[in-house]
């Protein structure tokens, strides 16, 4: 059986759907402007990847929300048992929490996205830092092997919250403009909020329900580098470990792969640590490299679901498309990272994500239909 994601709904800085979204990649456009939804005084930042969709007052539901009407538009609700859910999620509905309104801000999110996308199949909630999306992927992908599902709704889901800003404040690891990953001038990464849904399912079931492929999902990996809290270890160690699995899983050649999407948080650590990875993974020579948060900002849980899905939508072009902010490659670091969108019918990738704790995720994917 073949993994496929053949429905994909998003909402991002760019706006609501997934048109807005890769109309701004495909153009290098940032989506990171000065903070509206808290006052950021004080703080080393004070710019931010906001969505400018309202939402109410409920606003991780209000964006998730949006994202499964995209991704699941003309779709049959009726309740499965074959369908499952993951969500991958940092902080869940954080919000509710600090106003007293629960102690549970995860499986409550969890089983009220199921409800609302009649699944009766697992539910499962997915907590593993910046790769908690990744991670529900990866899940994903192992439940319609293991036949325990026919299809599964993966989500990424993060809104912007002023307790998790002044965190990254006090790490020092904001930048005061747009994040520039990979840049010379680089001084650290910007914030962003966003909900991501995928539908994954068997590619001869797609095909029989008349729905396109949006990207084959090939393999998954996940790693720990077990080094430091918040500091990757320098030469990649778990990165590397979870990339040659997904490459292992999906058969690919490292060296032949089309490109490589980076996590690419534009901090010197990150940014330093991808490149070791890259080089000990593809040679001095190297793949191609990708990244989104120049344009989105980085989303914390949403953003292995929302680096797949645009690496996924870079691959059904037949295109790279630039690093959004890259002006200058460091120099110290030894990594193709992509200046001007460009034509490329290389149709193999693999998205990467690094997150706090030493957690690493790498999904392997490939080009799907035309668009």
């Amino acid at each position: 059986m073949r993994v496929v994601i053949s429905q994909a709904g998003a909402v991002t800085a760019h706006g609501a759907g997934v048109p807005a979204l890769e109309a701004a990649l495909r153009d290098a456009k940032t989506a990171v402007r000065p903070v509206t939804r808290f006052d950021p005084r004080g703080l080393c930042s004070s710019v931010a990847a906001e969505s400018p969709v309202e939402t109410g007052p409920d606003r991780v539901w209000g964006l998730l929300e949006l994202a499964a009407a995209e991704a699941l538009a003309g779709h049959s609700a009726a309740p499965s048992a074959r369908r499952g859910v993951m969500v991958g999620t940092t902080k869940g509905a954080l919000a509710d929490v600090l106003a007293g309104k629960t102690d549970d801000p995860f499986s409550q999110l969890a089983a009220r996205f199921a409800r609302q996308v009649g699944a009766l199949g697992p539910v499962r909630t997915l907590g593993a830092a910046c790769a908690s999306s990744s991670a529900a992927l990866g899940e994903g992908f192992d439940a319609l092997h293991a036949g325990q599902c026919d299809e599964v709704v993966v989500a990424g889901v993060e809104a912007l919250h002023q307790f998790v800003y002044a965190g990254f404040h006090a790490l020092k690891a904001l930048a005061p403009e747009a994040a520039r990953p990979f840049d010379a001038e680089r001084r650290g990464l910007s914030m962003g909020e966003a909900a991501v849904v995928l539908l994954l399912e068997s590619e001869e079931r797609a095909r029989a329900n008349g729905r396109k492929v949006l990207a084959y999902f090939d393999g998954h990996g996940l790693a720990m580098d077990a080094h430091d809290q918040t500091a990757p270890h320098p030469k990649g160690a778990g990165l590397v470990s979870a990339c040659r699995q997904a490459l292992a899983r999906a058969g690919f050649e490292a060296r032949a792969l089309g490109r490589y999407h980076a996590h690419g948080t534009a901090t010197p650590h990150n940014d330093r640590m991808e490149s070791a990875a890259c080089e000990t993974l593809f040679g001095p020579r190297g793949v191609p490299v990708a990244s989104a948060k120049g344009s989105v900002g980085h989303t914390l849980g949403a953003a292995g679901a929302l680096d797949t899905l645009a690496c996924a939508l870079a691959l059904r072009r037949r295109e790279l498309w630039a690093v959004t902010g890259l002006k200058t490659i460091d120099p110290a670091l030894s990594v193709d990272a992509v200046r001007e969108r460009r034509a490329h019918d290389a149709p193999t990738a693999l998205v990467a994500t690094a997150g706090f704790g030493g957690v690493n995720t790498a999904l392997a994917i490939s080009a799907g239909d035309p668009p």
